[in-house]
């Protein structure tokens, strides 16, 4: 059943996000011990993202997030937007895929 493996990324992606957004107040701290831990579990979130949800985002992208919060969340974002799109869409479906500008 396609939804059920895509509500667990979608919960999965959530935990990620959130887990993100928790670094904000350390990043605008002014004690560069808290920003420089930030980075490093920034880092470690954009590795997980990469490994648990390869077939929604591309290796260059995590990387790529590890410079900005904010490009991390918007990744995450446009990750939940694609396994939202794929739930309820059988395997193999008639339907073509949308034309994007990636």
């Amino acid at each position: 059943m396609a939804g059920a493996g895509s509500a667990k990324k979608i919960e999965s992606l959530r935990k990620i996000r959130l887990s993100a957004t928790m670094l904000e107040v350390g990043f605008k701290s002014e004690n560069l011990g808290e920003i420089i831990q930030c980075q490093i579990e920034l880092e470690e979130l954009a590795a997980r993202l990469q490994a648990e949800q390869g077939d929604l985002v591309t290796p260059e992208q995590c990387e790529a997030a590890k410079e900005s919060l904010d490009a991390f969340v918007v990744l995450v974002d446009q990750a939940m937007e694609k396994a939202a799109r794929n739930e309820g869409v059988p395997s193999g479906s008639a339907r073509p895929k949308p034309t994007t500008l990636e």
